[in-house]
């Protein structure tokens, strides 16, 4: 994989919340936090959680936004700043494992939150980390883990195997095991294990057509999608079984300005099945 640079991460971060906002503001409307007090936000990243859960809490929550990124939580506090929350938010660099066993101190949280934060890319034993964010609960308190469902996307539609090859790609580029207990798919199962109850699972699609209406879709697939499947193609493309001619192929059809790109196809559309998976302690 390559190394993002800061502009580079910035960039990421800021165009993957805008896209990702109305599932992630879909998700915390489900979450019923009002009356909350105590709010916890792990890998908090450019912060769309952050407000969506000052939000929906309400004046009287406090939401802590935890992220081992500096630069991560600088724009967390400035879109929390911009919508009008920063008052009920505080934000801290610092491991979300490390957060979630400080509760037994300081009180345990009402709400816990997680955006693509759990899974074998940035916790070693997803399953543990589950059970310690769980602990962090208050009683009746409720764990929330939202994931994109990146890897189940449809980013080219009418291009089923190839898709299904960069994919593939670029799972082996991250190191995404292939099965087993720490594959990112298995949420249901770390709740369960973690004894959660009243287990519940959402399909919340995002949905994108590349037209005015929706000014968020080509910056997403032109700077986060398509550089990430590209990168995962050009070292781990031959492993995903493509071909020379299949690598060419996926350099014609992503490439922006090309005859043949994807996004200008008539009728050309994304969808991201999101998901959120909640329980409660």
């Amino acid at each position: 994989m390559a190394d993002v640079d800061e502009a580079g991460l910035i960039t990421y971060l800021t165009t993957n919340r805008a896209f990702m906002t109305p599932a992630v503001e879909q998700a915390v409307g489900l979450l019923d936090l009002a009356g909350s007090r105590r709010v916890l936000d792990v890998g908090t990243g450019a912060g769309g959680g952050l407000v969506a859960l000052a939000r929906a809490a309400g004046e009287q929550a406090r939401v802590l936004g935890v992220d081992r990124n500096e630069s991560a939580l600088t724009l967390a506090r400035q879109h929390a700043a911009d919508a009008g929350v920063l008052h009920q938010v505080h934000t801290e660099a610092a491991d979300l494992l490390q957060v979630a066993a400080r509760a037994w101190e300081k009180g345990r949280y009402d709400a816990v939150w997680a955006s693509d934060a759990i899974w074998p890319g940035n916790v070693e034993d997803p399953a543990a980390a589950v059970t310690r964010l769980a602990e962090a609960l208050a009683p009746g308190g409720v764990l929330a883990l939202f994931t994109s469902n990146y890897y189940s996307s449809t980013f080219l539609p009418g291009h089923a195997r190839l898709e299904r090859q960069l994919l593939t790609a670029s799972e082996l580029d991250w190191g995404v095991p292939a099965d087993g207990p720490h594959h990112y798919a298995r949420h249901l199962h770390w709740l369960t294990a973690a004894g959660l109850r009243d287990l519940r699972l959402h399909v919340l699609p995002r949905i994108g057509f590349p037209v005015d209406t929706d000014p968020t879709v080509r910056p997403y697939l032109e700077d986060v999608v398509w550089p990430q499947l590209l990168a995962g193609a050009r070292c781990q493309g031959r492993e995903a079984g493509m071909t020379g001619e299949d690598l060419a192929r996926a350099e014609v059809l992503l490439t922006p300005g090309n005859p043949e790109y994807v996004v200008d196809e008539p009728g050309y559309y994304l969808v991201h099945p999101a998901l959120l998976v909640t329980g409660r302690r």
